[in-house]
């Protein structure tokens, strides 16, 4: 019965990850999304251990978590793991192309596109929506990836 818990905590990371990505298509600021990673990320992190720890030494292996995680569960599982990790990366790179490696930020009141402190372009607001927008993709499609191999270990997990 105990592992129902990180289960649940698992979906729960994972579905805030979908809505914040069906959230990243409305144009709206997403300013308040970007606040959940603070939660979603060591959130992630402390479902990861137990499940590390209980595979050790097998989960040392490099595609532990985009394979081996799922031997004695349906065989869909695998195939999905792996789709969403190439969804979140696809996205990851979309992003870094359309960025050119920056961030979009607000400096002094205008829309910029900065790295390390310095301002690589003046982006307009539609702009700056659309990367904010990316950038949530990326960031949303990734911890959903993320999120599913927890969920589903210890969903199926006996």
């Amino acid at each position: 019965m105990m592992h129902r818990i990180p289960a649940l905590l698992s979906f729960l990371g994972f579905a805030a990850s979908i809505i914040a990505y069906v959230e990243s298509f409305s144009g709206s600021s997403t300013e308040s999304v970007f606040r959940w990673w603070i939660v979603l990320i060591p959130g992630m992190i402390g479902l990861f251990i137990p499940l590390y720890v209980r595979e050790y030494p097998s989960s040392r292996a490099p595609l532990f978590f985009l394979k081996g995680f799922a031997r004695e569960m349906p065989e869909w599982v695998a195939p999905c793991a792996r789709a969403l990790a190439v969804i979140g990366l696809i996205h990851l790179i979309w992003f870094a192309a359309h960025s050119g490696l920056g961030a979009p930020s607000v400096e002094d009141g205008q829309y910029v596109l900065s790295s390390r402190s310095h301002v690589l372009k003046v982006l307009s607001q539609a702009e700056y929506m659309a990367l904010r927008g990316d950038e949530l993709r990326a960031f949303a499609s990734m911890t959903a990836a993320f999120y599913f191999v927890p969920m589903m270990y210890w969903w199926f997990r006996r």
